[in-house]
């Protein structure tokens, strides 16, 4: 018999969005300072935040969307899915939330989300934290490398998962590995978001170069030494925002995952 899957002791809050409700998962709940918003890349979803979310949520109240079309939130019928639309998501859920500002964290796509609302809602976050991720892109939006899209079962789902993500915790890849997928209408199981993301990022059309001098509350910067995500151009954005600082960490891109605990030490840091 497999060890049991455990994870912290989370609520499951549900927020309107555009596109029908967007769920996310609360990890401590002291009111008495702005929220941590935590926010995923494509394909993923709040669970892979989960050891990071529990750390932070020892100081403060921490809250991991899922984005529209990934894990438990509501999927868009006309694939309303570029950057702006999850920046209006995000926007909802601020407001739903009724504090006057909030702190963002986000990786990969989720960072692209934080800093097209930031720039967008002066004065509403306090300390930002963008997690592997370059403002432009080279490739197309439809130049999406193939994924596996049906697994027999679960251990096949943690195999991928520990294949592709070689330093992660082994507790967290098996948590991961059982919020990702939920039962096909055929049999196996299949990857908890539209199936569109599959075919399409659409934020390879993003260029938010421009966004980032006018991101004055301070910032920062983590990129996982062994990601795709060129160092160069991590450090070429945290040089033009006006209070950003740039750390290396010994991860792949999926930084929440593959680095938990030292992400997590970062973050309680900057959002101390």
């Amino acid at each position: 018999m497999s060890a049991p899957v455990e994870s912290a002791a989370v609520r499951h809050l549900y927020f309107s969005g555009e596109a029908g409700d967007i769920h996310a998962l609360e990890f401590g709940h002291d009111a008495s300072r702005p929220p941590v918003l935590l926010l995923h890349g494509v394909t993923g979803a709040a669970w892979i935040w989960h050891d990071v979310a529990q750390a932070l949520g020892r100081r403060r109240r921490v809250i991991a969307l899922d984005l529209r079309g990934h894990g438990q939130s509501a999927r868009s019928a006309s694939r309303q899915y570029a950057t702006a639309d999850h920046a209006r998501d995000l926007a909802r859920v601020a407001d739903q939330l009724d504090v006057p500002a909030l702190d963002l964290a986000g990786q990969s796509w989720g960072a692209l989300i934080a800093v097209h609302y930031a720039s967008g809602h002066p004065g509403k976050v306090g300390r930002l934290a963008v997690v592997d991720v370059e403002p432009s892109f080279e490739q197309a939006e439809d130049a999406v490398h193939p994924r596996p899209r049906l697994f027999n079962d679960i251990g096949e789902v943690l195999d991928w998962e520990r294949n592709a993500n070689p330093s992660a915790p082994e507790s967290l890849l098996a948590l991961w590995a059982r919020q990702s997928v939920q039962h096909g209408a055929e049999g196996g199981w299949v990857r908890r978001h539209d199936p569109f993301f599959f075919e399409r990022w659409p934020f390879r059309r993003d260029d938010l170069w421009n966004a980032l001098p006018g991101l004055d509350m301070p910032s920062l910067l983590v990129h996982g030494r062994r990601s795709f995500v060129r160092e160069p151009v991590m450090r070429d954005m945290a040089a033009r925002m006006p209070d950003a600082r740039l750390e290396i960490l010994d991860s792949g891109h999926l930084v929440p995952l593959e680095a938990p605990q030292a992400l997590a030490a970062l973050l309680e840091e900057h959002f101390a």
